[in-house]
C-alpha cells in the first residue's frame, strides 16, 4: 500500500506574521543605519574642518598670519576703498593649501582682484565655472539645501560692480564660515576673533590660547543660508552679500531657527552666526587646529554696553564689551583675547 504525502505550505496567517515581525525588525533598523551613516557625514565633515584649520596654520607659517577674513578692493588712483566691489574671502587665499593651487592660479586670487575677475565673465567662460566649482573640502555632507550641483543660496548671488560686467554668477557654496568675533562689523574694522577685513592675525595674537579660541565654525544652506569659498560682494554695507557670506559672529544664537522677520541678514539672524543640520549643535575648528562639537546648550549671554543691538564700535565705550564678565561661554570662544576663563569649553 503507497502512502502519498504532501508538502505542507505557509497558510496565509503564518505568512503574515512573518511580514510582520520582518516589517518590525526593518523599523527598529532603519533608524540605527540612519543614524550610523549621519555619524558618518558627520565624520566627514569634522575632517574637511580639521584640514581647514591645517591649512591655516601651514598658511600663518609661511605668511607669517592667519589669512584675511576679506580683501577689501581699493581705488589705485588714490587708495580709497571701493564700495560694491568684490574681494576675496579667507577661504580662497587657503586654496594653494587645500590641494587647490591649480585652481588659486586660474582664478588670479594673489595677482587680480575679485571684482576684476568677475568682470572677464564674459570675455573668459571659464571663469565663471571656475567661480562655480563645488568643493568637497568646503562642504558639510549633512548639508542638503544648496542650490543646484554646489552654489550658494540665490539671494547671496555675486552681483557687484565685477558681476554686473562680466554677468552674475553662483559661486561655489561653503559651508564652513571665519570665525569674526564679537562686533557686527565691515570694511576694516578690528573685531576680536580671527578673520575680518584685511586682518592679520598672528599666533602671538591669541593670548587666551589656541585651544580656547573658535577660528572656523559650520553654517548650513538649508535655513541658514551658508556662504561662500570665493568672498563677499560689499565689505561696505551690511547685506545679505555682505562679509557674512565669509564670516560669522557671535550675537545670533548657534542653531537659531530660521524666522522670516530677520530675512537673509539680521543682528539676530542664523545667516550672520553659525549652524548645522547636525543634531543638537554644530562643529568647530579652533586656532589649535582640533574640532569640537558644540552643543546648543553651550552657555549664551551676548553683553554689550548698548542693550540687544550689536557693538560696532572699535574704540570709545563699547569698545572692551566683549571682555565683559557676564559673557557666555559661546562668546568667550570667539574672542582671541578677552582675558577671561573658557568655563564649559
Amino acid at each position: 500500500m503507497r502512502r502519498y504525502s504532501r508538502n505542507r505550505g505557509f497558510t496565509l496567517v503564518e505568512l503574515l506574521v512573518v511580514i510582520a515581525i520582518i516589517g518590525t525588525l526593518v523599523a527598529l533598523l532603519l533608524p540605527a543605519v540612519q543614524g550610523a551613516r549621519e555619524r558618518g557625514r558627520m565624520a566627514s565633515c569634522m575632517n574637511n574642518l580639521h584640514n581647514i584649520a591645517l591649512a591655516c596654520t601651514q598658511y600663518h607659517d609661511l605668511v607669517g598670519s592667519f589669512p584675511s577674513g576679506w580683501i577689501i578692493s581699493t581705488d589705485p588712483t588714490n587708495g580709497q576703498y571701493l564700495q560694491n566691489y568684490e574681494g576675496w574671502g579667507w577661504s580662497a587665499l587657503l586654496l594653494p593649501y587645500l590641494d587647490q593651487r591649480n585652481l588659486h592660479k586660474d582664478l588670479g586670487v594673489s595677482t587680480t582682484r575679485l571684482d576684476k575677475v568677475l568682470a572677464s565673465g564674459n570675455a573668459n567662460p571659464n571663469v565663471k565655472n571656475l567661480i562655480s566649482t563645488p568643493l568637497k573640502i568646503f562642504a558639510c555632507p549633512s548639508d542638503t539645501g544648496y542650490q543646484g550641483r554646489g552654489q550658494v543660496d540665490s539671494t547671496r548671488v555675486l552681483a557687484g560692480n565685477g558681476a554686473q560686467q562680466g554677468g552674475v554668477t553662483p559661486q561655489g557654496v561653503s559651508n564652513y564660515i571665519g570665525v569674526a568675533g564679537h562686533r557686527r562689523v565691515t570694511r576694516d574694522l578690528a573685531n576680536t576673533g580671527i578673520f575680518y577685513g584685511n586682518s592679520y592675525i598672528r599666533m602671538a595674537d591669541i593670548p587666551d590660547g589656541t585651544s580656547n579660541t573658535a577660528m572656523v565654525g559650520e553654517r548650513d544652506t538649508l535655513f541658514c543660508h551658508s556662504g561662500t569659498w570665493v568672498g563677499p560682494q560689499n565689505s561696505w554695507d551690511l547685506s545679505s552679500v555682505d562679509v557674512s557670506m565669509v564670516t560669522g559672529y557671535d550675537q545670533p544664537r548657534l542653531n537659531a531657527p530660521p524666522d522670516p522677520q530677520y530675512g537673509t541678514q539680521h543682528a539676530l539672524g542664523c545667516g550672520e552666526g553659525f549652524s548645522s543640520l547636525h543634531v543638537g549643535g554644530a562643529q568647530f575648528a579652533f586656532a589649535d587646529g582640533s574640532v569640537r562639537y558644540i552643543t546648543n546648550g553651550i552657555g549664551y549671554l551676548y553683553v554689550n554696553s548698548q542693550g540687544s543691538i550689536a557693538c560696532t564700535a572699535v574704540s570709545g565705550a563699547g569698545s572692551n564689551d566683549h571682555r565683559a564678565t557676564a559673557n557666555g561661554t559661546y562668546q568667550r570662544m570667539m574672542s582671541r583675547s578677552d582675558k577671561l576663563p573658557p568655563n564649559d569649553l
